[in-house]
């Protein structure tokens, strides 16, 4: 928790209404952020994502496994957070376990569709190997370093990030001589083909501090929150999941101007994630040369 006294709160909420928070920025400015990726060589992809002080890492895991009996043409993906006591001492309590599940169930619906795979940023029918018997698996997971606010948004960026870095091995099926014999899998070691991410959302939250609502958040800033909305929105500006958090109620002509300017925010954010992407890979590649 952080602890404020009255004429910090009010110094928080004064700058929110003038326009000009702590840090100089306005209301809808992103800090600025680092992308890197590559960051956890074990991994089919990773990237680590710093945004101020907060600081979090996304890694991939591809395994073969079985298609659901309900998608029997499509891969399963499942997001997993975890926030590490390093980032702050209330992370060690169960408090730490109920936001890393939030956090989770947020990122699993908003980038992936929820558990159906609906609406996925990943098109799933890429991941199947054998329809009906065998596909790939990708299990995500998200790890909290450092936490200044905005843990959310910083995730999903992460996870764009490692999603845009993990390659998938090349898998040969070879039929058994019989229907009765198993095939063979044999799986490339030096073969992959990577994952079309050009779909993948960003996560912008909103948090609504008195009268106002700002984005990006830090720590400081959530501490004065009432409540907070996160929209997903892609690269053409269509929203693809929305979250909200906070006990405090919203007016539905409130919640219409905040999507309106997350779609807005988001749009912009993405292009810059998308850039920081891309450098980041070219900077990975040349170090690998």
């Amino acid at each position: 928790m952080v602890g404020l006294s009255l004429g910090e709160k009010n110094f928080i909420q004064g700058g929110i209404a003038q326009d000009i928070r702590s840090d100089g920025r306005g209301r809808q400015h992103f800090r600025s952020f680092s992308i890197e990726t590559g960051v956890i060589p074990q991994a089919n992809g990773s990237a680590r994502v710093r945004i101020g002080s907060t600081d979090v890492i996304a890694s991939v895991k591809a395994d073969l496994g079985k298609p659901s009996p309900y998608q029997p043409d499509q891969g399963k993906i499942e997001i997993c957070v975890e926030c590490s006591p390093i980032a702050d001492p209330e992370f060690e309590r169960r408090g730490g376990e109920q936001l890393s599940m939030e956090l989770s169930l947020a990122l699993q619906r908003t980038l992936l569709g929820g558990k159906s795979g609906a609406g996925a940023g990943i098109d799933l029918s890429t991941l199947k190997v054998v329809e009906g018997k065998i596909c790939w698996d990708l299990y995500i997971d998200g790890l909290v370093l450092s936490s200044d606010g905005n843990l959310l948004d910083a995730l999903a960026i992460a996870i764009k990030a490692a999603l845009s870095n993990t390659g998938i091995p090349k898998v040969e099926v070879v039929p058994g001589a019989s229907p009765d014999q198993q095939a063979d899998i044999n799986i490339s070691d030096d073969e992959f083909s990577y994952l079309d991410t050009s779909g993948v959302p960003v996560i912008v939250t909103l948090t609504k501090v008195g009268r106002h609502y700002i984005v990006d958040a830090t720590l400081e800033e959530e501490s004065q929150m009432s409540s907070a909305v996160s929209v997903a929105i892609n690269r053409l500006g269509h929203i693809c999941g929305l979250t909200k958090r906070g006990g405090a109620g919203l007016d539905p002509s409130i919640v219409l101007d905040m999507i309106s300017v997350g779609q807005h925010v988001g749009q912009r954010l993405i292009t810059l994630v998308d850039s920081e992407i891309a450098a980041a890979e070219a900077r990975m590649a040349d170090d690998q040369s």
